[in-house]
């Protein structure tokens, strides 16, 4: 198996899994649907790039989001089945429940939300994160592409929203300084403003700035900022419109 290429259907990996497909791939991991060789079970399958197996602190980044995913105590934050580092490439992997249905991001691509179903949607959510902030933990990477409307497992349930990937996640202690922005992490168009700002602190909060962000585009079907609607949007003009220029009421914009 090639350090520079992803796995190739039929690969046995961490001598448990037996790959079936490629199902995602982002900056730190590749996504795979695979079957669990021991149980006999659909999973997925998180492995991260080969390309950043040298790098000490990715490696940590990307372990973190098993403990911190198992410790948080809502059904609506993506089960981790399993974790561990595959004896042969050296590449830490997470084993996820198998979630068929799609992202937020990929619904909205057919257009808003109807209010019942965003209504739902932002329950659901909203249970997750509630229970991570109970726990002191900041998601700080909160977008369409991390919810997940998962066909429901249960008779009377629509649907189950399941919170994606903790891996840039960050502790904030209760009784002492909230923890302080060293780098700019997350996704531009929906990050707050305190993560464009190195030195700033990291609260709940940021999540809630996020959690509006995607609230207004599941009604909407749009961003929220007008600088990166047009032919000419980039990072650059999301970041000058966040920072500097004054807010309209969502109501407004809508």
């Amino acid at each position: 198996m090639s350090r520079c290429q992803g796995l190739s259907p039929g690969t046995i990996f961490a001598r448990d899994f037996r790959i079936v497909r490629k199902l995602a791939e982002g900056g730190m991991g590749e996504v795979y649907e695979v079957e669990q060789l021991s149980t006999r079970k659909a999973r997925a399958l998180k492995v991260m790039q080969f390309a950043l197996l040298g790098d000490e602190r990715q490696r940590e980044r990307f372990l973190q989001e098993a403990h911190i995913a198992s410790g948080i105590e809502s059904d609506h934050v993506i089960e981790v089945v399993s974790a561990g580092v595959d004896e042969d490439s050296g590449a830490p992997w997470l084993a996820l429940e198998l979630l068929r249905g799609v992202t937020l991001s990929e619904r909205l691509t057919r257009g808003p939300l109807p209010p019942d179903d965003a209504r739902e949607v932002f329950r659901q959510l909203r249970h997750a994160l509630g229970q991570a902030h109970t726990l002191g933990l900041v998601h700080r990477d909160l977008k369409p592409e991390n919810v997940f409307i998962a066909t429901a497992r249960r008779a009377g349930v629509a649907f189950t929203v399941k919170l994606l990937d903790f891996g840039i996640s960050k502790w904030v202690q209760e009784h002492c300084a909230p923890a302080i922005n060293s780098q700019v992490i997350g996704s531009p168009f929906w990050m707050a403003p305190e993560q464009l700002e190195a030195g700033a602190r990291i609260v709940p909060a940021t999540d809630v700035w996020a959690l509006g962000l995607m609230a207004f585009a599941a009604l909407t079907g749009r961003f929220y900022w007008r600088s990166v609607q047009g032919p000419e949007a980039s990072v650059g003009s999301a970041f000058v419109e966040v920072l500097t220029l004054p807010l309209d009421r969502a109501s407004a914009r809508a």
